[in-house]
């Protein structure tokens, strides 16, 4: 009997470490044996991880059972969805006989909240899939949205896809503002997933009274590591059901940037639309017209955002992207962000994100 644990990438915290060994071990206790265990690690369009960061994410664990990477190019074919978008997804699930999955719980852009089956239905999807679900028609729908479940496209697809795999066993962890685990939701795929976001709502989303001149997000390292990851942000703060923002506001992220645009193939397609961008109406309306490649999809966003705000980062290593001709600010520190935003504002009002991926701001 083979059983898959599916697990995200580690842009997200999933406190794996911690999460994986009673799992493990209850799964021993029920007669698996170590050598029909598998992680596999749901990266996407992503890069896989380095031998450094399973150590760090896994610890031992990589020693005591088998842990693969998703590749997107050794996919199978699973048919096609209600709303006609071909399913690929890894040839290892199709060798399961069940599968567990273990998922962070945070607001998304796409599918309202992260976690539940989304590391299969997305981070384990092949290229035509994920191209598909990044698509204009399905970005632009009214239900895709942040913080947003009922009538969601994205979220609709992730459910219908994970119900044709033989899925026994979710578990959803919900982290406080500083990465800390605050809650962990156990059992049927469906049920346990409701029951996190119905605990999610409460504590992720923030009314804010009047508008923000500057908004300046603080982001987990691990999602600060690229361009690419970090510019998320400026959608979680301009998209939502009533930004806070006013169209002369900034939007900054704080973010170390260490991969610059990022490796991945998605990374290096979004840096290559980012770079040819004259301004932004101009790539909205070319991908709306013509459509995008996963990866492509997060410069669309991008522009989305800059046509509401003034976007940018603050980042020690912000010398190796000023006067390049991208549409983004870039700060060497918090001080020279602070004295350009004062140049802009008299007296302007800032608002600071600890974390700005749990944090959503509505104006009420």
């Amino acid at each position: 009997m083979k059983t898959i644990i599916a697990v995200p990438d580690f842009t997200r915290e999933a406190h794996l470490k911690k999460v994986l060994p009673p799992l493990i071990l209850k799964l021993n206790k029920q007669g698996f044996q170590n050598k029909d265990i598998e992680i596999l690690i749901g990266t996407g369009l992503h890069r896989e991880p380095t031998r450094k960061e399973l150590k760090s994410n896994l610890g031992n664990i990589i020693k005591r059972v088998k842990v693969s990477s998703h590749n997107y190019n050794n996919v199978f074919y699973l048919g096609r969805s209600k709303t006609r978008i071909p399913i690929y997804l890894d040839k290892k699930l199709k060798q399961a006989d069940s599968i567990i999955t273990i998922g962070v719980v945070e607001p998304h852009l796409y599918a309202g909240y992260s976690g539940g089956v989304k590391v299969l239905s997305i981070g384990l999807a092949g290229e035509k899939t994920i191209n598909a679900t990044h698509h204009p028609r399905f970005l632009d729908h009214p239900g895709t949205r942040i913080c947003s479940i009922k009538n969601n496209p994205f979220q609709d697809f992730i459910q219908e896809t994970a119900s044709l795999l033989p899925i026994k066993h979710s578990i959803n962890i919900i982290n406080s503002r500083n990465g800390k685990i605050l809650k962990i939701f156990e059992g049927l795929p469906r049920e346990c997933f409701k029951n996190a976001i119905q605990y999610a709502y409460k504590i992720f989303e923030k009314n804010i009274p009047e508008f923000i001149d500057a908004v300046i997000c603080d982001i987990p390292k691990e999602k600060g590591v690229n361009i690419y990851q970090a510019s998320r942000i400026f959608n979680y703060v301009a998209d939502t059901r009533s930004p806070v923002i006013k169209k002369d506001s900034f939007i900054l992220v704080k973010a170390d940037l260490e991969e610059g645009f990022g490796k991945g193939l998605g990374e290096k397609r979004f840096m290559k639309k980012i770079l040819e961008m004259k301004n932004p109406e101009k790539l909205i309306s070319s991908i709306k017209k013509c459509g995008c490649l996963a990866g492509e999809h997060r410069a669309y966003m991008a522009a989305k955002a800059l046509k509401k705000a003034r976007l940018g980062f603050i980042s020690k290593k912000a010398y190796m992207y000023k006067n390049k001709g991208l549409p983004f600010l870039f700060f060497e520190g918090l001080n020279e962000a602070k004295k350009y935003i004062r140049k802009n504002f008299k007296n302007p009002k800032i608002y600071y994100l600890k974390n700005a991926f749990t944090t959503i701001l509505t104006k009420i």
